[in-house]
C-alpha cells in the first residue's frame, strides 16, 4: 500500500465521496449515489473520516487497508478451542500472505470491506458444526447483517452461514420449549440493523429498500452483445436500438432493465450458457489478475512517477498470481472432494455459501474482485480439511483427492482459454439501428440522431461515440449518424468532433466526414499527424423552422489487416457551445 499508493478512480472514488458526504452533511444526504451503492462502507467510512481527519483518499485508503489486515486474525481466535492451534495458524497466515488480496488491499472497495463479517460468519458457522453447540446467533446476525450492508447481494450468499452459525443447523436436540429462541435472537439481530439501513435509505431516497436500484441496469450490461470481452458493457447503446423510448428515463429504464436482460438470455440461451461457464472459469483462475489492473494499472491509479514501477510490478506478478489462485483451486477442490466423502457439515456449509456466491455472479455480473469472498471462504475450508486429515490420520484417500483435483484444474485451465476464445468469436455486434437524441449545453435544441450504419459504441444524453462495426474493417466500411438539429438555442451551436487517436505518421487509415445540409464541412485523417482532441465545427443558423440535415462518418480507407482499426477510430460527437473553446 505505501509501495504503491493507489488512487481511487470509478466506483471506488464514488464511495469515497459518497463517504464525504455522509460526514459533512447527514447520513441520510440526498444523492445520485444511493442508486447505485449499498450504505455500508460509505458509512462505515464516513465514521473514520470523521475520527481521523485528513486527506479522505489517504484516509480511506489505510483504512481500507487495517480492515483487510484483521482479516486472518478471525480464524485464529473465533476456532480457539474447537480448531487446533497449528491449524488456526495455518488458516491466518494463508488469509494474511494470500497475495491476490494482499494486492488488492489499498483499493476503497466494497469487496474489501466485505471480508471481514463474511470470515467471521463463516468460522462461527463452521465452530458451531464442529462443536454440535447451538452458536452464536446475536453474533451471527449482526455479522450477516454487516456483511448485507457492504454488498446487498450477501443477503442470499451467506443465508446458510447464517442458518449454522446461529446454531440452527446443530445436531444438539433442543427441548421443545427452547427451539425457538435461537432462531428469534438471529432473526432480530439481523433484522433490526438491516431495518436500520432500510430506513436511512428511505430518509434519503423516499425509497423504503435494502437493496439498490441499478441492478437490472448491471445485469442487461452484461448480456448485451459485444459486452463478454470486458464482462460488462454500457446497455444505453442495446437499450437505443430495441427500446429508444426508454433512454434518459432513468427510473423506466431501471424498472424494465432486467426484463430486457432475460429477452437477451432467451435470445441466444446455448451461448449464455458457454459465457457463462468460461467466465466462471476465468475468473476462478485469472480473476486475482485482473484486479491488478485496479490496483496498478488503472489510468491515473498511480502518482506519475510510480506508473512505469507499478507496470513492471504487475507484468511480473501476473504468471505467479495465476499459479497461485490454480493452485488454490486444486486444494480446495480437493478439499470438496473429502467433504462429500467425509461428510464434514462445516466444510460443507462453506462449499454452499461459496456455490451461491459464484451462482449470484455467474448469472447476473461478474469481475475478479467479486470473488475475493469466495477465496477467502476457500482458505477456510482448506484449513478445516487440513484439520480432519491431521485428525484421521489417513493419507490415501486425501492424496488421491488431490491427484485427482489437481488433474481437473490442470485441463480446466487449458480449457479456459478456449473457451474465452469461442464465446468472443461467437460474440458478434449485430448491425443494429439506433435510435437516440442528444441534449444540448442549454435547453433549446436537441439532435436527434439515426445510426443503421456501423456501431454505437457508447452513448449519454449529451455524448455518443460511433465507430466501424468490424474491429478489423474492410477498405469501404462505413460508420454513419443521420442527425436533424431542432429547437431554438439560446446561443450559437457547434459540433463538436473528437480525433481520439494519438499516435501520427498511419495517413490513409481512417477519414473522418461532415456534411451540413449536404454541404461537406469537414474530411480529415484521422491519423495522419500525431495528437489528440476536440474539432469543432460551427453549425450556423439555418432556414428558419427547418431543422438542420447533420451528416457524420468514420470511414476506413486502407487499414492495416489485425491492427483494430475499427476500435482505433472511435469518434465521440456532441453539440457544444460556440464560444466555447474546445
Amino acid at each position: 500500500m505505501t509501495l504503491f499508493p493507489v488512487r481511487p478512480v470509478s466506483d471506488f472514488q464514488e464511495l469515497v465521496d459518497f463517504a464525504r458526504q455522509m460526514r459533512d452533511v447527514s447520513w441520510t444526504v440526498p444523492s445520485w449515489r444511493w442508486i447505485y451503492f449499498s450504505p455500508g462502507l460509505p458509512l462505515a467510512l464516513s465514521f473514520v473520516l470523521r475520527l481521523f481527519p485528513g486527506p479522505p483518499v489517504d484516509v480511506a485508503r489505510l483504512a481500507t487497508a487495517v480492515v483487510c489486515g484483521l482479516v486472518p486474525l478471525l480464524p485464529f481466535a473465533l476456532w480457539r478451542g474447537v480448531v487446533s492451534f497449528r491449524v488456526r495458524l495455518l488458516a491466518g497466515v494463508l488469509l494474511a500472505l494470500w497475495p491476490g488480496q494482499v494486492f488488492f488491499s489499498g483499493v476503497v472497495a466494497q469487496d474489501n470491506w466485505v471480508l471481514p463479517p463474511t470470515v467471521a460468519l463463516a468460522c462461527l458457522a463452521a465452530r458451531a458444526l464442529l462443536t454440535g453447540g447451538r452458536g452464536r446467533p446475536v453474533l451471527a446476525g449482526l455479522l450477516y447483517a454487516l456483511a448485507a450492508a457492504m454488498r446487498q447481494e450477501m443477503l442470499v450468499a451467506l443465508l446458510f452461514l447464517l442458518l449454522a452459525g446461529a446454531g440452527l443447523g446443530s445436531r444438539e436436540d433442543y427441548r421443545e420449549k427452547r427451539r425457538w429462541r435461537p432462531a428469534a435472537l438471529c432473526a432480530l439481530a439481523a433484522a433490526l440493523p438491516l431495518l436500520l439501513l432500510a430506513t436511512q435509505r428511505e430518509l434519503a431516497t423516499g425509497r423504503f429498500a435494502l437493496t439498490s436500484e441499478h441492478a437490472g441496469l448491471s445485469v442487461l450490461g452484461a448480456y448485451v452483445p459485444g459486452a463478454a470481452a470486458d464482462s460488462w458493457a454500457d446497455p444505453c447503446p442495446y437499450i437505443a436500438s430495441v427500446r429508444p423510448s426508454l433512454l434518459w428515463d432513468y427510473p423506466r429504464i431501471r424498472r424494465e432493465a432486467g426484463g430486457l436482460a432475460l429477452r437477451e438470455a432467451r435470445r441466444r440461451p446455448a451461448f449464455h450458457a458457454v459465457r457463462i461457464a468460461a467466465a466462471i472459469l476465468s475468473h476462478g483462475l485469472d480473476g486475482e489478475t485482473a484486479s491488478l489492473f485496479w490496483s496498478l494499472l488503472t489510468p491515473g491509479g498511480l502518482p506519475e512517477p510510480l506508473v512505469p514501477r507499478g507496470q513492471r510490478f504487475a507484468a511480473h506478478a501476473k504468471e505467479a498470481l495465476a499459479i497461485e489462485l490454480a493452485g488454490l483451486q486444486a486444494l480446495f477442490l480437493a478439499t470438496v472432494i473429502l467433504a462429500i466423502a467425509w461428510r464434514h457439515r462445516a466444510i460443507l456449509v462453506i462449499c454452499a455459501a461459496i456455490t451461491l456466491k459464484v451462482g449470484i455472479h455467474a448469472v447476473t455480473v461478474s469481475q475478479g474482485r467479486y470473488f475475493l469472498p469466495v477465496t477467502a471462504m476457500e482458505i477456510l475450508a482448506i484449513a478445516l480439511a487440513v484439520e480432519e486429515v491431521l485428525r484421521r490420520r489417513q493419507g490415501r484417500l486425501p492424496a488421491i483427492a488431490l491427484a485427482c483435483a489437481a488433474a481437473a484444474i490442470l485441463a480446466l485451465t487449458l480449457l479456459a482459454p478456449r473457451a474465452t476464445g469461442w464465446v468472443l468469436r461467437h460474440d458478434v455486434e449485430p448491425q443494429r439501428t439506433y435510435r437516440f437524441t442528444l441534449e444540448g449545453p442549454a435547453p433549446g435544441a436537441t439532435l436527434a440522431c439515426v445510426v443503421d450504419r456501423g456501431l454505437l459504441m457508447r452513448l449519454d444524453a449529451r455524448q455518443a461515440t460511433i465507430a466501424p462495426l468490424d474491429v478489423d474493417p474492410a477498405p469501404g466500411e462505413t460508420a454513419s449518424a443521420s442527425c436533424e438539429l431542432t429547437g431554438t438555442p439560446a446561443a450559437p451551436l457547434a459540433l463538436r468532433l473528437r480525433d481520439a487517436y494519438a499516435p501520427g505518421d498511419l495517413p490513409d487509415r481512417v477519414r473522418q466526414r461532415v456534411e451540413i445540409d449536404g454541404v461537406e464541412v469537414l474530411d480529415r485523417d484521422l491519423a495522419a499527424t500525431p495528437g489528440d482532441g476536440w474539432l469543432s465545427i460551427p453549425l450556423g443558423a439555418g432556414p428558419p423552422g427547418m431543422p438542420r440535415k447533420i451528416l457524420i462518418q468514420v470511414t476506413a480507407v486502407r487499414p492495416d489487416p489485425g491492427a483494430a482499426w475499427g476500435r482505433a477510430a472511435a469518434t465521440p460527437f456532441e453539440l457544444a457551445n460556440a464560444e466555447e473553446r474546445p
